[in-house]
């Protein structure tokens, strides 16, 4: 196992170790009652039975054939069973997730992207937004007053959409059927929704699977992005070149481009993104456009992990006890009050990069240092944050981090236990679904990713709790609708929040909630964004049982070959297993720094422990061959 972790199941190993008891010393403030039925939370009537009633949630999960659900998209040839049942209708793209390079389009004279030089690739697939991330967020406009915002949508004109929508009748258009999503996507068909940067292009299936609902896309990027090709192929409708270089006036020529693309198109239903950087922005476009959006104050508040606590507190929501660290001077204090073991992060970040477990007082200063100075490295490439090379470590102008995110740190208290995600689809102001994936234990003192199982195999009272305290984080920050995929830790004191991020979680957080539940995440976004009630149509039990891995490497070196994947890529439960890195890379063990994903495997059995026993002995089997750093 990565990072020198016993050979058996990592999540099993976790529960093993960690005490966490079925009822927490701090009750949550609000149940899951009034907040939907339980045909919203299918994890729940599958979780382990641990006595617990499934009181407070009302009904049942509808009967429905899902053989009936009409496919939208492209049929996979790699996400079928022995039997031919369709898993999934969209292909698993294997360099979209956490760990994998840029995927280049067709249109690119590229054989492969790892073939490709990560300086070049970050010229080509360069995102301006994200190189000058800080100045622009700088500029942006300040929310508007409750009553400004009434004031805005009153007098703006109704998108066609929601015109389309009035003429149905409601209660079946809002029904969790496959009537009612029919009627949905009727009117989501036709629809014109801009989004504020492509991300990297391995999102190219968001914008795919848009094309294939018949929505009409508008993307606003660089010069340079690679979302001009999409354009080319028919992809999407527009594509909008903005210079994010020119802060002062970035949210004027977003609006202004915006405007002028959806009037050749014949109107706008909406503003959305998928990626992490944009969120404020589009929550500003949004508002002044009196279009379908959360505030930016919630999203300003989710996107600032210390303010995030703060709310929570506010809130009477249990909270890790937490410290900002604006100044080397603000270490021994923050130690003070929080005290150890405990963790120290970056205020606003992504990955793992720059987040470290501490144990005492020597450990948090070299810490610290050692996380500015990694920030300072840090790049980002369309949009991705990614290590800088130890390469660089004596220029920080090698870095383009601190444009994206500000070297402000938090340490908080470390939290035990199992950690998981919440995945949430909220619609006018209701919860409509949400799903508890299991994470396995993260690589410390990094906490580097390893791998996910869903169903989860969490006690049937934990999983609650957890959907708890993500419905209630989520409703404290202010939002109203949208995807989110809110991290938590199930802890011997009950369950704790990590953190809320509004967007749609990126590696397999897609693929795991279409391929276990049926439900799929972008076009429920789509649908909040153009102002369309979510109500996705839920699987009755999981339609597979999955576990997925990425396995870190075990030692610094180069990698030899990536040969050792052969004998897995057809097995037939086995729906992909590939590389993340090429042949003669360099890749960097726990002991080292942030280790390195070197590959990543997903797999389907008749039940999860099957699956996560399964994926396990695969694990064990491989022969990584890495070889020692030339000297």
């Amino acid at each position: 196992m990565s990072g020198g972790a016993p050979k058996k199941s990592l999540l099993s190993a976790a529960l093993s170790g960690a005490p966490t008891p079925t009822t927490p010393a701090v009750p949550p403030t609000v149940g899951l009652s009034g907040l939907g039925s339980l045909e919203a939370f299918p994890c729940l009537l599958h979780a382990p039975d641990d006595g617990t009633a499934l009181d407070g949630i009302v009904g049942g999960i509808e009967s429905m054939d899902l053989s009936k659900v009409h496919v939208v998209g492209s049929v996979p040839t790699n996400t079928m069973l022995p039997n031919g049942k369709q898993l999934a209708d969209y292909p698993l793209d294997p360099y979209r997730r956490r760990g994998g390079k840029e995927c280049l389009s067709s249109s690119f004279s590229v054989t492969s992207p790892m073939s490709m030089g990560e300086d070049k690739m970050g010229h080509m697939l360069s995102c301006s937004l994200s190189q000058h991330y800080e100045a622009v967020m700088g500029s942006l406009p300040k929310g508007l007053t409750s009553d400004e915002r009434l004031r805005v949508r009153q007098s703006a004109p109704m998108s066609p959409a929601v015109g389309s929508l009035k003429q149905l009748p409601q209660d079946k258009v809002g029904a969790r059927t496959i009537e009612g999503r029919k009627l949905r996507r009727s009117v989501l068909k036709g629809s014109v929704i801009a989004f504020v940067t492509a991300g990297y292009s391995g999102k190219r299936f968001i914008f795919e699977k848009a094309a294939e609902l018949g929505v009409k896309c508008i993307v606003l990027d660089g010069p340079d992005s690679w979302a001009q090709l999409m354009q080319r192929e028919g992809v999407i409708a527009k594509f909008c070149p903005i210079d994010f270089s020119d802060a002062e006036h970035v949210f004027e020529n977003c609006r202004k481009a915006i405007r002028a693309a959806s009037a050749e198109l014949g109107g706008l239903d909406g503003i959305t993104t998928f990626c992490e950087m944009a969120v404020p922005l589009v929550a500003r476009l949004t508002e002044a456009l009196g279009l379908p959006g959360n505030t930016p104050d919630a999203v300003d508040a989710a996107r600032d992990k210390y303010t995030t606590r703060t709310c929570l507190a506010q809130a009477g929501l249990p909270t890790p006890r937490n410290s900002r660290i604006s100044a080397p001077g603000d270490v021994a204090a923050a130690a003070a009050h929080v005290g150890f073991p405990s963790v120290i992060k970056p205020v606003s970040g992504a990955a793992s990069i720059g987040v470290i477990r501490v144990d005492n007082e020597e450990q948090l200063q070299k810490a610290y240092e050692r996380v500015v100075r990694d920030l300072s490295r840090a790049k980002v490439v369309a949009g991705a944050l990614v290590e800088g090379n130890e390469e660089d470590e004596d220029d920080a102008a090698a870095g383009n981090a601190g444009s994206w995110i500000k070297v402000e740190l938090m340490l908080e208290e470390y939290l035990d236990g199992p950690e998981v995600d919440c995945d949430l689809v909220v619609s006018e102001g209701r919860i409509v679904y949400g799903a508890v994936t299991d994470n396995w234990p993260t690589v410390e003192p990094y906490f580097n990713e390893t791998g996910s199982n869903c169903p989860s195999i969490l006690p049937r009272q934990q999983q609650k709790e957890l959907l708890e305290l993500s419905v209630n984080s989520v409703k404290a920050l202010g939002f109203t609708m949208g995807v989110f995929h809110v991290e938590c830790k199930y802890t011997s004191r009950g369950a704790r929040l990590i953190e809320v991020n509004a967007r749609m979680g990126g590696g397999p957080v897609r693929d795991t909630n279409l391929l276990v539940w049926g439900v799929d995440l972008v076009e429920e976004h789509l649908m909040t964004s153009a102002g369309i009630p979510a109500r996705p149509p839920v699987a009755q039990r999981p339609l597979v049982q999955m576990a997925e891995y990425s396995i870190n490497a075990k030692r610094t070196g180069i990698l030899r070959s990536t040969s050792f994947l052969d004998k897995w890529v057809k097995h037939p439960d086995v729906l992909y297993a590939r590389a993340l890195v090429e042949a003669g890379s360099k890749v960097v063990c726990v002991a080292d720094g942030l280790p390195t994903w070197v590959c990543e495997l997903m797999v389907v059995k008749p039940t999860v422990q099957e699956a996560i026993d399964f994926i396990n002995s695969i694990e064990a089997d491989l022969d990584i061959p890495i070889d020692p750093l030339p000297k």
